[in-house]
């Protein structure tokens, strides 16, 4: 009654054939592909590597063709999509701009749209980067408040503890051992050699 056992063909555990078993595989083209995988993955994340590509490859050929050195070739693994809209790079104030900005912040949190614009013509700004600069501004200075209640709770709660610390230790000494006065300097102490 020992017989041999069948051999088994290799499979790799992300296959929907192990998943659902040899009978209730999928049926129709792709079964036969899923059903006899080749010599597979070696491990897990190379199977994982392998469908990814396997997957740009599909989408690659259904995608239109797109220009050349528009941003290589999207079926890379790890590639990015191609963005149409190229972002606006950040803005360097100059030192006069900043100081001015800040000088009107100092005394106005919010700027009314006219005083906006006449700020951001005198400045040679467009009005959208002063409107910008004011929202990124508030949200320093909200940061920068809560930063700081933060650090004053924290100093709280730590001179509390030491002046709790300081009475427990006065007390202490006023039970255990008597106030013994004044003590002398070290000029006043006479040594008799």
């Amino acid at each position: 009654m020992s017989s041999a056992p069948e051999p088994r063909t290799p499979r790799t555990p992300f296959s929907i054939a192990d998943i659902l078993g040899p009978r209730r595989g999928p049926r129709g083209p792709a079964a036969s592909a899923l059903a006899e995988p080749s010599a597979g993955p070696a491990s897990p994340l190379c199977a994982l590597e392998e469908l990814m590509r396997e997957t740009l490859r599909r989408l690659d050929r259904r995608a239109p063709p797109t220009k050349e050195g528009a941003g290589g070739n999207p079926s890379e693994l790890g590639a990015r999509p191609v963005c149409h809209r190229r972002r606006k790079s950040r803005t360097a104030f100059t030192a006069q701009q900043v100081l001015e900005l800040e000088r009107r912040f100092l005394f106005q949190k919010y700027l009314a749209p006219s005083e906006s614009d006449g700020l951001a013509s005198r400045l040679g700004l467009a009005n959208a980067q002063v409107v910008t600069w004011f929202q990124n501004r508030r949200a320093k200075l909200k940061r920068d408040v809560e930063e700081m209640r933060a650090d004053v709770a924290s100093l709280r709660a730590l001179c509390s503890g030491i002046q709790g610390r300081r009475a427990q230790l006065d007390r202490g000494r006023r039970l255990d051992q008597p106030d013994p006065g004044p003590q002398p300097s070290d000029d006043q102490v006479r040594v008799d050699e």
